[in-house]
């Protein structure tokens, strides 16, 4: 009985510590990071799609891969069971997430292999979550740039005499195979000269980027970004921009998946006109299947993420007066 105690005791030592160790290979990212991902392919790199004449061309611009189902899944499916063109571009890979990066590896160790694989599952998470609202792989484009750095460009390091250094992936360039732009390197110039380039490629006549006043960083650099891009533009090119918000305090509430309720504009100071987009039944169930396929985020943030499926979805756009101060 003493044996068996015993050999049942080293067996669970065993297992307990079998995680660590198999992510203490060096350069090795650990291979639990892509659980229940194993046959998913990691997204190819592609080029700006050519702008579909007679349609909404619809320009995405997402921080992070699953802020763009978060405040947008029902307008999406909405926009592509209505034919038109939408092209969903991801500026970071939501590759410096601690919570989901410490639960698939059961490991507490900052290892940047490990970052750096959780940046490809987010990548296949997107995917998955872009076809589930019927937006082809084709039409998600990843950028590269560091996730928890955006505004760090902005501000500190915009030329690229002086990159940014992420302290999660230890790189300061878009070291992914799928990278837009393989050439570049963490620069706040860099990263306004690839939206800059998507932006005249593709054509849009509408753009979604996140709103200034969204409390986190990276969503107000996002801001600040496709600002500077679109400030090229002319007049007869300029899209209509719509603004989003995904982080701010006590929003939604409550903190709990009411897909039947109402989505009511956040309380933000400024001029702002918001605008409610109410959806059918059938289009609420897609964003919720959208906002699963990002399980990574689900089994560590999933009250968060689940607040957002509701009825409609809400927008903001500046008003006349203020806009021009904006651009």
């Amino acid at each position: 009985m003493h044996r068996r105690i015993r050999r049942l005791g080293w067996k669970t030592a065993l297992l307990a510590i079998a995680p660590l160790t198999l992510g203490l290979i060096p350069g090795v990212p650990h291979p639990f990071i892509h659980a229940f991902l194993w046959w998913v392919p990691v997204p190819e790199r592609v080029d700006v799609p050519e702008p579909r004449e007679g349609v909404d061309r619809v320009l995405i611009i997402a921080p992070h891969p699953d802020d763009e189902v978060l405040a947008l899944g029902s307008t999406i499916a909405q926009l592509a069971r209505e034919g038109d063109q939408v092209l969903v571009v991801f500026l970071t890979n939501g590759d410096a997430n601690r919570a989901a990066k410490n639960l698939l590896t059961l490991n507490p160790l900052r290892r940047a292999p490990d970052y750096r694989a959780l940046g490809y599952r987010r990548q296949k998470e997107a995917v998955r979550a872009l076809g589930i609202l019927g937006v082809p792989e084709s039409h998600a484009m990843f950028l590269g740039y560091p996730d928890g750095g955006l505004y760090a460009l902005w501000t500190d390091h915009w030329e690229e005499t002086r990159p940014y250094r992420s302290p999660f992936t230890r790189a300061s360039h878009p070291f992914y195979s799928n990278s837009f732009n393989p050439e570049a390197v963490y620069a706040g110039a860099h990263l306004a000269r690839d939206l800059a380039t998507i932006i005249s490629s593709f054509r849009p006549t509408v753009v979604y980027m996140p709103h200034e006043q969204d409390k986190h960083p990276d969503h107000r650099a996002g801001f600040l970004f496709g600002m500077a891009a679109l400030s090229s533009a002319t007049a007869e090119l300029m899209p209509e921009v719509r603004l989003y918000v995904v982080h701010v305090a006590d929003w939604p509430k409550p903190v709990q998946l009411l897909p039947g309720l109402m989505l009511a504009p956040p309380d933000l100071n400024g001029d702002w006109a918001w605008y409610t987009v109410e959806f059918p039944e059938e289009v609420i169930d897609l964003k919720l299947a959208a906002v699963r396929a990002y399980t990574s985020q689900m089994w560590t943030n999933g009250r968060f993420l689940g607040k957002f499926i509701r009825a409609s979805e809400v927008y903001a756009v500046p008003a006349e007066s203020s806009w021009e101060a904006l651009r």
